[in-house]
């Protein structure tokens, strides 16, 4: 018997892949690990595999997210799913760049290289936030929290000069609150990835 067949007969979900569900675990891990950095003092070499595993986690679960996106507008999930991993991609080779050259990533690494960087991941994954809302259920809680977390998480970034250690402003809090959305935001993506809640 198919997994069709038996959905049919049944009226249950065919069981998930098990590539969809490890897609889903990396988005736990990954936005575990962004969270991670809220309670722990983690070492500059650790924050180099914290921020990779993110940037796989993030990959992983907007991947696994783009057939049931697909069918509510293939044209804007096909967007939205693309520029995550373009935008995520981008910061895996600077992070290796970063670990081949000793040089601990941080605000202020590459320059202006990397608040472009930083600009593209916090944007495509505020895109990605809105465009899963359409998933409906209680993953639209997971995709609100990416998208307005991105936002917020942009407002502390250096180049824009909204916060500093030598003028700290409101901004500064709203902008580790955008992180830690952020993070709780993939985690729940990637949860209701795993429980195989997905449409599609």
């Amino acid at each position: 018997m198919t997994a069709l067949e038996t959905t049919v007969r049944h009226g249950q979900p065919p069981a998930e892949p098990t590539a969809a569900r490890l897609a889903g675990l990396a988005g736990v891990i990954g936005g575990a690990g962004l969270l991670a950095a809220f309670v722990v003092d983690i070492p500059p070499r650790l924050n180099d595999v914290r921020l990779t595993l993110f940037f796989l986690g993030a990959m992983a679960v907007a991947t696994a997210a783009w057939m049931p996106l697909a069918t509510t507008g293939r044209g804007v999930a096909r967007v939205a799913v693309g520029l995550v991993l373009i935008a995520n991609a981008w910061g895996l080779v600077m992070g290796a760049i970063s670990a081949a050259l000793s040089i601990p990533v941080g605000p202020g690494t590459f320059g202006v290289v990397y608040f472009w960087a930083g600009l593209a991941w916090w944007l495509a994954d505020a895109l990605f936030g809105f465009v899963a809302l359409r998933l409906g259920g209680w993953a639209r809680l997971g995709a609100l929290a990416l998208g307005i977390g991105s936002l917020l998480a942009i407002t502390g970034m250096d180049r824009l000069e909204l916060n500093s250690s030598q003028h700290p402003t409101i901004f500064g809090p709203v902008s580790l609150v955008g992180i830690a959305l952020n993070g709780l935001g993939w985690i729940a993506l990637g949860v209701w990835v795993i429980t195989g809640r997905r449409r599609g």
